[in-house]
C-alpha cells in the first residue's frame, strides 16, 4: 500500500453523507460532508460544492475515494499552518473556472483555484442566517467582508450594506455575489480599505451602523506592515466597532483562533467594549460534527 496514500472507507462517507441528506433539503448543496472526528475519521475533512469535493487531510497523505460516492470532482489540500496553494484534482472533472452553489437559497460564487479558501467559508451558515432574520430596516457594516457573504445575506433580509475589506479581489468577488442574487449592486457600498482606519473615520464622522460584522483573520499585515493578531488586538476592534453602533446595535463577534477559548474570548470582549451588553453565542451548522472550534457571539448594546 502506498504510504503517502490514506484511503479512506467509503462506508464511512456515506454514512456521513446521509447525516446530512436534511441539510440539503433547505436549497443547500454547499456544506462540509465529513468532519474529521465527529464522523469518525480524525484529520479528514471534506466539503461538498455543488458536487465538487474539496478534501482536506492533516497528515500531508492525498486521499483515495471511491469513484461511486457521487462527486463530480474531487480536489484534495494538505493542511498546513502556512497557507495552502490551490488544491490540486485527484479525480473528476476539473473545476477550471467558478462556480456557483447554494447555501439556504443563497447563490455564492467558488473557485477553487483561489488558493487557501475557494471563497465561503461553510461554517459560519447558521451565522448568516441568523443576520438575513435580523437586517430587515437596519444598516449593516460587514468589516474584513472578503467575499461579502455576510453582506448578501444581509442585503437580501432588506438591509442596507456597506461591505469593507483591504482587497480590491475580493470586494470585486462580493459584487458578482450581489448579482448572483439579484441585488443591486449600486444601492449598496463597498469599501477598499484597513478596518481599523474606517472604524476611526466612522467614529470621527459619527456614522453609526445598526449591525457590524467582526470576522477578522487569525492572524494578518496591513499595507503599513501592522499585524492584527486575535489575543492582542480583538479587544480594541471591539471597542472601535462598539462606538460606531447606533443605540441599541449589535456587535457580532467571530473567530477560529483556537487557543481562546469561548468564555476568554467573550471576557475580552465585554472588558474592551466597557459597557453593558445583551450576549447570545453564535452557533456553527449542524454538519459541523467534529471539533466545535468557532468562537462567535452577539451583542447588543
Amino acid at each position: 500500500m502506498d504510504t503517502q496514500t490514506l484511503i479512506i472507507p467509503a462506508e464511512k462517507i456515506r454514512c456521513a453523507a446521509e447525516k446530512r441528506r436534511t441539510i440539503r433539503e433547505n436549497q443547500t448543496d454547499a456544506l462540509r460532508i465529513f468532519d474529521g472526528s465527529g464522523d469518525g475519521l480524525s484529520g479528514l475533512l471534506i466539503d461538498d460544492f455543488a458536487g465538487r469535493w474539496l478534501v482536506q487531510t492533516f497528515d500531508g497523505r492525498a486521499p483515495a475515494l471511491d469513484h461511486d460516492l457521487g462527486f463530480r470532482s474531487l480536489y484534495w489540500k494538505p493542511l498546513l499552518k502556512t497557507n495552502a496553494p490551490a488544491p490540486t484534482r485527484i479525480a473528476g472533472e476539473p473545476v477550471c473556472a467558478p462556480f456557483l452553489v447554494c447555501e439556504c437559497g443563497l447563490r455564492f460564487e467558488i473557485d477553487f483555484r483561489a488558493g487557501f479558501s475557494p471563497g465561503l467559508f461553510l461554517d459560519q451558515r447558521s451565522n448568516r442566517l441568523k443576520l438575513r432574520s435580523l437586517a430587515r430596516g437596519k444598516t449593516v457594516l460587514n468589516t474584513f467582508a472578503y467575499t461579502c457573504a455576510f453582506g448578501v445575506a444581509a442585503a437580501l433580509g432588506g438591509a442596507a450594506t456597506l461591505n469593507l475589506d483591504l482587497s480590491r479581489n475580493y470586494l470585486d468577488w462580493g459584487k458578482r455575489n450581489y448579482v448572483h442574487n439579484d441585488i443591486q449592486v449600486e444601492r449598496h457600498d463597498f469599501i477598499h480599505g484597513e478596518v481599523f482606519d474606517w472604524l476611526g473615520r466612522f467614529r470621527r464622522r459619527g456614522r453609526k451602523f445598526d449591525i457590524i460584522i467582526l470576522d477578522p483573520p487569525t492572524f494578518s499585515r496591513d499595507r503599513r506592515s501592522k499585524v492584527f493578531r486575535v489575543q492582542d488586538d480583538y479587544g480594541h476592534l471591539a471597542a472601535l466597532a462598539a462606538e460606531c453602533l447606533n443605540r441599541d446595535g449589535a456587535l457580532f463577534c467571530s473567530t477560529n483562533f483556537r487557543s481562546i477559548g469561548s468564555r476568554d474570548f467573550l471576557r475580552i470582549l465585554t472588558k474592551a467594549i466597557e459597557k453593558p451588553v445583551k450576549t447570545e453565542p453564535g452557533s456553527m451548522p449542524p454538519d459541523f460534527t467534529g471539533e466545535k472550534y468557532l468562537r462567535s457571539v452577539w451583542l447588543q448594546l
